[in-house]
């Protein structure tokens, strides 16, 4: 999406990736790999990425309390896992906006930086920022810098400064989306872009599944309501994020949606590589992604918790479930 300085609507152009309603599903003699989810993982993944605790795992702290989900080794892996099987889903894409000669460019909530790295090499004439809680420093291209701050707080760059602004499964972490783009959108040069890589917590389970997921719908149902208790919205629907964006000022919107499958269900490869890496991340992260919003401001027990997540698990693993992350 693009700053513009004339006050006209903005045009909105909705595009689907290639696949139709659902994701085409592998036959069923193709679910050997179900079987050791975290062999075939560490095979797929050896290719592609060569505060404070509370239930014995670690939160970075801020100022008003701490975050929502843990800033820990075993959260780090689940963000690589995650931004592989995403740039599986996305053919490999780093930047979708038509930049040509950019110089600045902003990545809010980096995580381990995967992404500022990969669009450093990309842009090297660019200066990229990595906004966040510092997680993790790795093969840092010399054109990247690594800034620890609060994109919620006042922003201190120049006005008119990024040619892109970059925002990556921003989902659970954003407490006012409209004041955010607003700072984004001073803060933007004219002509410059914003890009978000989003995905809505309501997973969906696809026609073709044989297995109704009822304890995954479950568990993404509960914690959106936990996620509001929060203050966080885990609903970042298509039209949730372009009317905020539209609303800062930020016209010419153009959408991809995409479906990232959980599990390796589909016939296609790059798919069904790319749902395997995402069932292993909600293998290993479920209980990162729920300890908090779960036991703190939903009320349940650890034992509720751990009765839920393990039916959840055991959908996830079953090849007849075909659930995916609507991106």
């Amino acid at each position: 999406m693009s700053t513009n300085e004339s006050q006209d609507e903005p045009h909105i152009v909705l595009q689907t990736a290639p696949g139709g309603d659902t994701v085409d599903p592998a036959s069923d003699d193709a679910d050997s790999a179900y079987g050791d989810v975290a062999s075939e993982t560490a095979s797929l993944t050896s290719s592609i990425m060569r505060g404070r605790y509370e239930n014995g795992r670690r939160y970075h702290a801020y100022q008003d309390g701490i975050y929502m989900f843990p800033d820990d080794e075993q959260e780090q892996d689940r963000l690589d896992i995650k931004y592989a099987s995403l740039q599986m889903v996305f053919s490999d894409r780093v930047v979708f906006a038509p930049l040509k000669d950019p110089q600045e460019i902003l990545d809010i909530g980096t995580g381990t930086g995967i992404w500022a790295m990969d669009a450093g090499e990309q842009y090297p004439g660019a200066t990229g920022k990595r906004c966040d809680v510092l997680i993790s420093i790795c093969r840092v291209p010399p054109n990247v810098k690594f800034e620890i701050d609060n994109a919620e707080d006042l922003w201190t760059w120049d006005e008119d400064f990024f040619d892109l602004v970059h925002m990556r499964t921003m989902t659970g972490c954003i407490r006012d989306w409209d004041k955010l783009f607003s700072q984004a959108f001073r803060h933007t040069k004219p002509g410059g872009y914003i890009e978000l890589q989003e995905m809505d917590y309501m997973g969906i389970v696809q026609p073709t599944s044989r297995n109704p997921g009822t304890s995954f719908i479950t568990w993404c149902a509960e914690q959106g309501l936990a996620g509001k208790k929060a203050g966080l919205n885990l609903r970042t629907s298509v039209s949730f994020l372009t009317s905020s964006l539209a609303r800062a000022g930020f016209v010419d919107c153009q959408v991809l949606e995409y479906k990232l499958p959980i599990g390796p269900w589909a016939r296609d490869k790059r798919l069904r590589n790319a749902g395997l890496l995402q069932l292993s991340a909600m293998l290993e992260g479920i209980e990162g992604l729920s300890l908090r919003l779960y036991t703190f401001y939903a009320g349940w027990s650890l034992d509720e918790l751990k009765i839920l997540l393990a039916k959840v698990r055991s959908e996830l693993k079953d090849p007849g479930c075909h659930t995916y992350w609507p991106v």
